[in-house]
């Protein structure tokens, strides 16, 4: 079999790139062993905002009108509706953090998203004596919904290949690579934190941070919107409720913690007042970089192999992008954003 390219890897990064190689018209198999797990979940909050600081992420802004015409066609290709937009409802705590996202509002990029006013209307239930700031054009992606669709339609197309990639068997040469029977241009990685596995790529300062949520029913509550304070709380629908998200560094397997839902219980009852059940826990492993930027890029010796990873908390509005990014810069040697370029960790090597 030959392909131009081989995706090692199958998250919202690598789902990107192949819908980038899709628009190409360039060849393509996937191979991930994706054995699916129950507590295993894909975040999909679309906000560019850094809402402790009232600030914008890094690049998001750009990224995420980059992003969202992507979902918008992958919505057409599968016929559904995977972008929900809805309003973000960040509690705030004093007069002071009053007077700061009101000066925050009225900078440019800041404006597209924050309302500039303060919102005082009263949710029962809600402990939110300094009132709200409100965030607009924000939303959550499906993203786990999208995955599972692109990956039937993959299969169907004997284009998904659902076993464990054995490094050793990779052979590179000057103009292409093989793997067992597939021939190739063009190998990329996109497999979030199993990088810390990968021979090749290793030397990467890949970190994995785990992330906990827990699904809560609120019978008494039911708004359209998410609440922000310490922890997230959004909502499903049928007074169900997403809560997260924690960070653990240590602890890298995919089972919740009774320390991990504490921590997120103690957060949640500072702001909500109602009585409330936990429905289960869900697990997510972050692959995180210590300089909060993608890692995407050539391999510094074998330049036929590439990687395309380190996506962090904001998955959804970084992948098109830095997908976008790669498949250019393998393309037609476009040059990569110096921040995200792999390069910057090749004395690491």
């Amino acid at each position: 079999m030959k392909v131009d390219y081989i995706l090692v890897g199958f998250g919202l990064a690598g789902m990107a790139f192949i819908h980038e190689l899709e628009k190409a018209n360039k060849s393509y198999v996937v191979i991930d062993e994706n054995i699916d797990n129950p507590n295993r979940i894909v975040g999909g909050m679309f906000n560019p905002i850094i809402l402790k600081r009232f600030t914008p992420a890094w690049k998001s802004h750009e990224m995420w009108h980059y992003a969202l015409p992507v979902y918008q066609e992958l919505e057409g290709k599968f016929s559904k509706t995977y972008v929900k937009p809805f309003k973000i409802n960040r509690i705030l705590h004093s007069i002071e953090e009053q007077n700061n996202w009101m000066v925050a509002s009225d900078k440019d990029i800041m404006s597209e998203y924050m309302e500039p006013e303060i919102l005082n209307k009263k949710i029962e239930g809600i402990d939110a004596p300094f009132g709200y700031g409100q965030l607009k054009n924000v939303g959550r992606v499906e993203g786990e919904t999208l995955l599972q669709d692109y990956k039937k339609e993959l299969i169907d197309k004997k284009l998904f290949l659902q076993q464990k990639f054995e490094y050793e068997h990779l052979i590179i040469r000057n103009d292409k690579v093989q793997y067992l029977n597939i021939e190739a241009t063009q190998i990329v990685f996109s497999e979030g934190t199993k990088i810390n596995q990968n021979p090749f790529f290793n030397f990467l300062p890949m970190r994995e941070a785990k992330g906990e949520m827990l699904v809560v029913e609120v019978p008494d509550l039911e708004i359209d919107f998410t609440i922000k304070s310490g922890v997230f709380m959004v909502p499903f629908g049928d007074h169900k409720y997403v809560v997260g998200a924690t960070y653990n560094w240590e602890d890298k397997s995919l089972e919740p913690t009774i320390k991990g839902t504490e921590e997120l219980v103690q957060k949640l009852n500072r702001f909500l007042k109602l009585p409330y059940k936990i429905l289960n826990s869900r697990v997510g492993i972050r692959p995180t970089v210590k300089d909060r930027r993608p890692l995407i890029g050539k391999h510094p010796k074998y330049p036929n192999l590439a990687v395309l990873n380190g996506l962090g908390t904001r998955g959804i509005i970084i992948a098109p992008f830095i997908a976008n990014q790669l498949f250019e810069h393998l393309e037609s040697s476009q040059e990569l954003i110096r921040e995200m370029d792999i390069k910057r960790y090749e004395k690491l090597l």
